[in-house]
């Protein structure tokens, strides 16, 4: 059997925890990290206080994305805002070479009453604006810089003081290959309700770019049925390239049929599973199989070749028996074989 290995990083994405909206879908992570922990009390008895038993308590589920592409959903997540699109006011900063009477023309209208003038000497001064002309004598035929206020529609995230950070439904998926070179699985990673941690932070270097984090926890996500309690994620691994999940065994239910003489005509469903052994649940194989009766057995004793489904037809009487034949072909095992008896009753 190959070795696999989990490869790369996982593309994140990210959907609204409510309604399933999409929010953001980040293929471009220099990291993702999925951290399991859990905190132990000990409890200790006895003489030279031996350890009698650890209780394991505070699970904490964590996932920390790092990606290379700067987006405003982000800063947005971890700020538990969202991105607006209005007309704002913003700072304009314009390179002019000023006029030999000092004057200049800026980009955009100035809201505010003044101009700031850098002059290449480290003079600093301020001037009045006439709508987008600005004059400024000593700066005459000088390259300035213009700092100044003006209002524009454009996208804008606001960092209040008391709204925590977003709650949403987190999906990483990353790739499994085996040593053969095969992707065998797509390792699928669900937290339905992940809370980002609202630390984020913006580095600026000379000679790079910019990379974001996004960090977070889950949160306890209630249980959908009875079978199980609430739960934080849930890990999936999903078969590619035709790969199919390696059973050692199989088992049919039932194991024997029986079908009274009196309620003729009748059917009955025989289920394969697949057994797995160690930690791995059995897997429903019964489409997978096929489904044989032997030769000589009941005539009007039958079975869907591929379904399991039996059916005893009127003319079956009493005493009359069948013998189902069940294979089902595991490329790691080989061929995996059950027998289902059949009789009737009078």
């Amino acid at each position: 059997m190959a070795n696999e290995f989990l490869v790369s990083v996982a593309d994140a994405i990210l959907r609204n925890a409510t309604t399933g909206a999409g929010i953001a879908y980040g293929k471009a992570n220099i990291s993702s990290a999925f951290t399991l922990s859990m905190q132990k009390t000990e409890v200790r008895g006895g003489r030279n206080n031996p350890l009698l038993y650890s209780y394991y308590h505070d699970r904490l589920v964590e996932i920390n994305i790092e990606e290379a592409i700067f987006t405003s959903s982000v800063l947005a997540l971890n700020a538990g805002a969202s991105v607006l699109n209005a007309a704002v006011t913003v700072l304009g900063t314009d390179c002019i070479v000023l006029s030999a009477s000092g004057s200049g023309t800026l980009t955009n209208t100035p809201t505010s009453s003044t101009v700031a003038v850098f002059l290449p000497d480290g003079t600093i001064a301020d001037v009045t604006p006439s709508t987008t002309t600005i004059t400024y004598l000593a700066g005459a035929s000088q390259r300035i810089n213009a700092v100044y206020e003006y209002s524009d529609t454009l996208d804008r995230v606001t960092i209040d003081t008391n709204t925590p950070p977003s709650v949403v439904d987190l999906t990483l998926i990353a790739d499994v290959y085996n040593s053969a070179g095969t992707n065998t699985y797509k390792i699928q990673i669900n937290v339905p309700n992940f809370q980002i941690s609202g630390n984020y932070t913006m580095n600026f270097t000379a000679n790079g770019v910019a990379s974001q984090s996004l960090e977070g926890n889950a949160l306890s996500n209630n249980a959908t049925d009875c079978s199980g309690g609430d739960y934080y994620a849930t890990v999936s691994w999903i078969a590619q390239s035709g790969t199919t999940i390696a059973v050692a065994q199989i088992a049919a239910t039932p194991a024997a049929i029986e079908f009274d003489d009196d309620s003729i005509p009748d059917t009955s469903q025989i289920t394969v599973y697949g057994l797995r052994g160690g930690l791995y649940t059995n897997t429903n194989v019964t489409t997978s199989c096929s489904f044989v009766k032997r030769a000589g057995d009941a005539d009007d004793i039958s079975v869907g070749l591929h379904t399991g489904l039996v059916t005893a037809g009127s003319d079956v009487s009493g005493s009359d028996v069948a013998r189902i034949d069940i294979s089902y072909y595991d490329a790691t095992n080989g061929t995996l074989t059950d027998v289902v008896e059949v009789t009737v009753v009078e």
